[in-house]
């Protein structure tokens, strides 16, 4: 199988910030494991900062953005010599691929990252992802390493995700362990009340975030488990659940579509009537002018725009046929009437259900 590993702040460093080498050096005999049994293995890392913050004996209370990816540079250099040292007693090679939304919203970088780490796997390596925090001052306040894991899982065809972090799984509001989930539903993200740490800024929410697109989308089972522990991973290989699962629908979509997804926030956004959402929803119908109310943000043609109901709640998204300007003219009348409006009608749909995804 390929699967796809992402390693939670909280599991690489311990209390002080300082990294776990111990803890660390499990992990990756696991990971050499696997690969021996004959699986591929991505790796997707946070640690950065922690790992930072080891390094200088400071705390990352209070650190403002600035001092933040000064100290994600030095750990970032930390954290992948550690990989390094523990992957080459098992005469592993290591790559690093460093990436942030910038590098995803183009859909040439976005397939150009696909092929590196195809090849890194051709060569033998182990693909070692994280998020650029050095630059990336928008992800770096959102801690977003699960979203760029579930990005990598669906761009890479992978079979399984797996989120090692320091507890076993998704809780209930009793404390019971929720051993597998279908939907994530309204209920499911009230469960999600884990905030992070100062090391980790991202949380449960952000794991139902990316698990809710894979279950619907990319056909790869997603797992949270407690890394801590040992055997977790060869247990989840052989197909049992030591955590809590999220089982995908058996709907896949194409590269391109999980792009649309995955790839790149939205330039904006267009509000859409009841009978659009139905026709997206219900019918997989090309979003006509004729159900849109209004555009909000400035976008150009070819731009991701997002897709919502009346109340704001996102139903879709899709590469949009006209810029912001020219959907506030055509808004609300027929295809027919685009001419009339603009002087010309270079399409009939606003976005074609070719290059629109529901979400």
């Amino acid at each position: 199988m390929r699967i796809v590993v992402k390693l939670g702040t909280k599991l690489l460093t311990g209390k002080s910030g300082l990294l776990d080498f111990i803890s660390i050096e499990r992990i990756t005999d696991d990971l050499g494991a696997l690969i021996d049994e004959g699986h591929e293995i991505i790796v997707v890392s946070s640690g950065a900062v922690g790992a930072g913050c080891g390094v200088l004996e400071i705390s990352p209370a209070r650190l403002d953005i600035r001092r933040k990816q000064a100290v994600a540079s030095i750990g970032q250099t930390e954290l992948m010599n550690v990989f390094k040292r523990y992957f080459k007693k098992q005469k592993r090679l290591v790559g690093q691929i460093l990436i942030t939304s910038a590098d995803l919203s183009s859909r040439k970088s976005y397939l150009n990252i696909r092929n590196t780490i195809f090849t890194l796997l051709d060569m033998g390596a182990v693909p070692v992802i994280n998020e650029n925090d050095t630059v990336a001052v928008e992800e770096l306040k959102l801690g977003d390493n699960d979203k760029i894991a579930g990005i990598v899982t669906a761009k890479v065809d992978a079979d399984k995700l797996v989120i090692l972090t320091d507890v076993e799984g998704l809780y209930d509001d009793k404390g019971k362990l929720i051993k597998e989930v279908r939907k994530v539903n309204r209920k499911i993200y009230d469960y999600a009340s884990g905030k992070g740490t100062e090391l980790s800024v991202g949380g449960m929410r952000t794991k139902l975030n990316t698990a809710n697109k894979l279950i619907k989308l990319c056909g790869a089972n997603m797992y949270i488990a407690d890394g801590t522990k040992s055997g977790v991973l060869k247990n989840i290989a052989a197909g049992g659940n030591p955590g809590t699962v999220f089982i995908a629908d058996d709907k896949v979509i194409s590269q391109k579509k999980r792009w649309i997804a995955y790839g790149s926030e939205p330039r904006g956004k267009v509000f859409l009537d009841e009978g659009a959402v139905s026709a997206l929803i219900e019918k997989n119908r090309s979003l006509l002018p004729v159900g849109v109310r209004k555009a909000e943000g400035c976008f150009s043609r070819g731009d991701l725009i997002s897709c919502v109901d009346q109340a704001g709640a996102e139903i879709a998204r899709g590469l949009t046929n006209y810029s912001s300007r020219e959907v506030t003219e055509i808004a609300g009348v027929r295809s027919s009437e685009i001419k009339e409006k603009l002087g010309y009608m270079d399409y009939q749909e606003i976005i074609h259900r070719d290059n629109l995804v529901v979400i």
